[in-house]
């Protein structure tokens, strides 16, 4: 049994031996009478539950669950519940980062922090999880419209958000992610399809200010590569002269088992820049890209004044219509899942978000149905030229 007992101030106090038999107090701080008396009667509820065994009753766990951090820590303190983790949004994320800090890359370090600073600006840093519900997920998406964020950039904060989400699932925390309420799947954006031929990237390629930067253009029009992480990733060492391949270690999606890295062909295309490299590269060099490679963040800014000293206009996500105009191209050339395997996607991903409806399909379709349509006016003169029967004279 357990007692209650009035400290300074008009604090209550609640003393009660645990299962041990050890005299243990827990100090609930200004209550009422009738508050200490119900906390008093959990407290008991607890006790006995550690002596026999038995599982809480629901009255009493559904009062552990709401319960602040503060008392969560002093029932905790006292023996009577196990110290609950991550009981805030903010210790969750911050638990999440830690423990991912050994394989988190740069930009997924800037996407985590990002969508933090997004969750922590709407919701506080001391959100209780168990108060997290699937309406709340829903008002900080709209909160995220209203700041008038891209429909894909919501969509990826919210996936991150329900990663994070996972992680207090996995430690029980709640057993359902609220941020399964809305949408997070990437949606394509076509409008933003931009199919770059090869004599432009030609043109492109000659402006660029030395070999790496003309190897990095190359690798992402006539190879595919994901680019900056992909071409940063290449050494000497992954490529097959003999065979005419190359390996190309995949950051992005190294954490799936098989999705680590792939080969590519080098492509006659391709060919020269890489020779051209290699000639200039220092003896014993090993990474491939050396001049650039620390000048990932500005490396779009200054792809964007190559594209102008060509006599060309920036196109949208420069690096990436550069692999889906290579990915559209191979396509008509080789089995799709032979072009995925050499780019690293799925067949889904190609259709959604990589290949593109060219003005020169349009060309042809038209092409196409102007000689089958010619020949449909031949074979339609052929007939009216035919003499008619005598049937046919009647008749008319």
């Amino acid at each position: 049994m357990a007692s209650i007992s009035k400290g300074k101030n008009g604090h209550k106090i609640i003393q009660f031996y645990d299962a041990s038999g050890r005299r243990r107090t827990l100090r609930i701080g200004k209550a009422s009478v009738k508050s200490a008396t119900s906390v008093k009667g959990h407290v008991e509820r607890l006790v006995s539950s550690q002596i026999t065994g038995h599982a809480v009753d629901d009255v009493t766990s559904l009062w552990v669950s709401k319960l602040d951090k503060k008392m969560t820590s002093k029932l905790a303190t006292a023996g009577l519940v196990d110290a609950r983790e991550s009981s805030t949004l903010g210790e969750l994320i911050d638990d999440f980062i830690r423990l991912r800090t050994g394989d988190i890359k740069p930009n997924s370090m800037i996407k985590y922090t990002g969508a933090k600073k997004h969750l922590i600006d709407f919701f506080g840093e001391d959100k209780q999880l168990n108060s997290l519900n699937a309406g709340d997920a829903k008002e900080w998406r709209a909160y995220l419209i209203n700041k008038g964020q891209a429909e894909n950039t919501i969509r990826r904060l919210c996936g991150v958000a329900k990663t994070f989400c996972n992680l207090a699932i996995d430690k029980e925390l709640f057993s359902k992610n609220p941020f399964d309420s809305v949408p997070s799947s990437f949606m394509p954006t076509r409008e933003r399809h931009f199919y770059i031929t090869a004599e432009d990237i030609e043109k492109v390629i000659q402006a660029c200010p030395d070999a790496e930067w003309q190897l990095i253009i190359a690798l992402a029009r006539y190879g595919g590569l994901r680019i900056p992480s992909e071409s940063f990733a290449l050494t000497w060492q992954d490529i097959n002269w003999e065979r005419n391949r190359f390996y190309v270690k995949s950051p992005k999606t190294e954490r799936f088992e098989g999705k680590e890295g792939r080969m590519i062909p080098i492509f006659p295309e391709l060919r020269p820049y890489f020779d051209k490299c290699f000639e200039l590269a220092e003896d014993g060099a090993e990474l491939v890209i050396t001049k650039h490679k620390g000048k990932s963040a500005n490396l779009r800014t200054q792809f964007h004044r190559i594209i102008k000293r060509a006599g060309l206009e920036p196109w949208p996500k420069p690096f990436q219509n550069l692999r889906s105009s290579r990915e559209t191209e191979l396509i008509e050339r080789f089995p799709i899942q032979t072009v995925v395997a050499w780019l690293g996607n799925s067949p889904k991903v190609a259709m959604q978000s990589y290949l593109q409806v060219r003005e020169t399909d349009f060309d042809k379709a038209v092409e196409s149905d102007a000689t089958g349509a010619a020949g449909h006016v031949r074979m339609w003169q052929t007939a009216t030229d035919k003499p008619k029967s005598k049937n046919e004279v009647c008749s008319l």
